[in-house]
């Protein structure tokens, strides 16, 4: 029986969940909506699917690889616990700046962007 099933949040972060080719990802920044905070900024567009995506890039100044895969995976796991709280049917691009990669200084960024961008659940 899968979680969906048995009414259990889902916290998997699967495939049809992420923004995979640059074309989706240029019509976010081209044509979506943008908020900031120190450390963190997301572009949003709808994409009327039953899902909301999302895809997370750094800076090109951020640091080596190591850095940046951290700051990723640090992001996206944030992500992938406060998605089930979220609207669906969102496109998300969330722009990682340089600063302290642990999700106690990511998640409150990525909360504040979620809330002002209007994607909590009503």
């Amino acid at each position: 029986m899968k979680d969906d099933e048995r009414g259990a949040p889902q916290f998997r972060f699967r495939k049809r969940e992420r923004i995979r080719t640059r074309r989706e990802i240029g019509a976010v920044f081209d044509k979506g909506v943008r908020w900031s905070v120190k450390g963190m900024r997301i572009h949003v567009l709808p994409n009327n699917g039953p899902v909301s995506r999302a895809v997370f890039v750094t800076v090109r100044k951020y640091g080596n690889a190591v850095a940046r895969n951290r700051a990723r995976r640090v992001v996206s796991e944030c992500w992938r616990l406060a998605k089930g709280s979220l609207k669906a049917g969102y496109d998300a691009v969330f722009v990682i700046y340089p600063g302290p990669d642990e999700a106690s200084v990511r998640s409150p960024q990525m909360n504040e962007l979620v809330r002002r961008a209007g994607l909590g659940a009503s």
